[in-house]
C-alpha cells in the first residue's frame, strides 16, 4: 500500500473513532437522564407542614350532670284519686298554676258537715246575742234579776267558742279541700309528673317536679390537683353528643366545694351555662374540657405524624430532602393531636406528617404537599 492510501486509512480510522466517542458521550448522557428520572419516580412521595410557633393549652375531660337554677319536688298534702293531669313533661307552667287535680269524697263531706255545723252554730250565736241584748235592757229597767242576764252572758260567751271552733274545723277542711289541687309553687318547666287519672296518691308522695330553666347550671366532680386549678368565674367549654352530633357552649365556673364527697372522692364543681338559649335537659350528662397548663413555643401535630418503636416516640423531619429522625416528647391534647416544643427540630425543616410509614433517617423523598 502507497503512502497515499495509509493517509486515506488513518483519517477513516480517526474519523470512526471520533465518532465512536460522540456516540458513547450521547448514551452516557441519555443513561444519565434516565437515572435521575427513575430515581425522582422512586422517592417516596410525603406530606409536611411548616413549624411555626404557637400557644396551646393541654385539657382535662370531666363528665357533668346538667341541673336546672332551681329545682323543686312537689308533693301531695293530702291524699286523694287524680281525677284531672293538665300538663305533660316538657310544658311550661306559670307559678300557682294547677298541674293536676285529685278527688277525696271523704274531703268533699266532712267540709259540707263542717260548713253546715259553722252556719247552724253562727245563727245560734246570733239568737243568743238578741237574747243577751233584751235581757240587759229588761234588766236595766229592774224587770228581772240579773242572774238570767249572767246566765244568757255565759251562753253567748259559749256561743262565741263554739263558732270560733268550727271556724278552725271548717278551715282545716277548706284547706284539705283547696289541696286537692296541685300547684306549681315556681315558674318553670315540668320535667316529671307520675301519677295518671285514677292512680291513688299518698299524703307526701312526690307527684311531679319542676325546674326554673331560666338560668342552667352544671355539677362535675374532680379530684384535688384539678380543683386547685380552678378558679371563679373561669369559663370552660363544654359539649353533649345529642345523635351523633356534638352541642357546644360555654360554661362559667361558680364555685368549688371545700369538703370531698366520701363516697366518690372529688371535688364538686358548679358551672353556669351562659347561654340560657341552649336547650339541654335537667339530668343529662355532658363533657367538660378543663384548661389545666397552657404551653407556649410549640407546635402543633396530628397524631398521624408521630411514631414510636421500642426505644423512643419520635418523628421525621424533611431537611434538605432528605428525612431526619427526631426523638420527641409530646404533651397530647387530645386523641387526635399533641403539642412538641419547636426548640426539638432541627432549623428549617419540615415535619412529615403523611407518608412516614416506613421511612428511615437519611432517605430522600419527595415533598407533594
Amino acid at each position: 500500500m502507497n503512502k497515499k492510501n495509509w493517509l486515506v486509512f488513518i483519517l477513516i480510522f480517526i474519523g470512526f473513532v471520533l465518532f465512536l466517542g460522540v456516540l458513547y458521550l450521547r448514551l452516557l448522557s441519555v443513561r444519565s437522564d434516565a437515572a435521575k428520572t427513575i430515581n425522582e419516580l422512586v422517592l417516596k412521595p410525603v406530606k409536611t407542614i411548616t413549624i411555626v410557633p404557637t400557644e396551646g393549652w393541654i385539657y382535662k375531660e370531666v363528665l357533668g350532670r346538667v341541673e336546672g337554677g332551681q329545682t323543686v319536688n312537689i308533693r301531695a298534702n293530702v291524699g286523694g284519686w287524680v281525677k284531672s293531669v293538665f300538663f305533660k313533661r316538657g310544658q311550661e307552667v306559670r307559678k300557682n298554676e294547677t298541674i293536676l287535680e285529685l278527688y277525696d269524697e271523704r274531703t268533699e263531706v266532712r267540709l259540707l258537715e263542717a260548713r253546715y255545723n259553722l252556719e247552724s252554730a253562727k245563727a245560734s250565736l246570733q239568737e243568743t246575742q238578741r237574747k243577751y241584748d233584751r235581757n240587759k235592757l229588761l234588766f236595766e229597767k229592774g224587770i228581772i234579776a240579773k242572774d238570767e242576764v249572767d246566765s244568757n252572758f255565759n251562753k253567748l260567751e259559749s256561743d262565741k267558742a263554739k263558732v270560733k271552733a268550727l271556724e278552725a274545723s271548717y278551715n282545716r277542711t277548706k284547706w284539705d279541700y283547696d289541696n286537692l289541687e296541685i300547684k306549681s309553687p315556681i315558674r318553670g318547666e315540668l320535667v316529671e309528673v307520675d301519677p295518671d287519672i285514677g292512680q291513688e296518691v299518698l299524703n307526701g308522695e312526690i307527684v311531679a317536679k319542676v325546674v326554673n330553666l331560666k338560668t342552667k347550671r352544671v355539677i362535675a366532680g374532680v379530684d384535688v390537683k384539678i380543683a386547685r386549678l380552678i378558679k371563679d368565674g373561669m369559663e370552660v367549654e363544654m359539649y353533649v353528643n345529642n345523635n351523633g352530633k356534638d352541642e357546644f357552649a360555654v360554661g362559667k365556673v361558680i364555685g368549688v366545694s371545700q369538703n370531698f364527697d366520701d363516697i366518690s372522692g372529688t371535688y364538686e364543681v358548679e358551672y353556669k351555662i351562659k347561654d340560657s338559649s341552649v336547650n339541654w335537659w335537667p339530668g343529662e350528662i355532658l363533657t367538660i374540657k378543663i384548661p389545666v397548663k397552657k404551653l407556649t413555643n410549640v407546635v402543633k401535630v396530628p397524631r398521624t405524624s408521630v411514631l414510636s418503636d421500642s426505644n423512643e416516640i419520635f418523628v421525621f423531619v424533611v431537611k434538605d430532602g432528605t428525612t431526619v429522625k427526631v426523638p420527641v416528647d409530646v404533651s397530647w391534647a387530645n386523641d387526635k393531636s399533641g403539642f412538641i416544643a419547636v426548640e426539638s427540630f432541627p432549623k428549617d425543616s419540615q415535619i412529615i406528617i403523611e407518608g412516614n410509614t416506613g421511612l428511615t433517617s437519611g432517605q430522600q423523598v419527595n415533598v407533594v404537599n
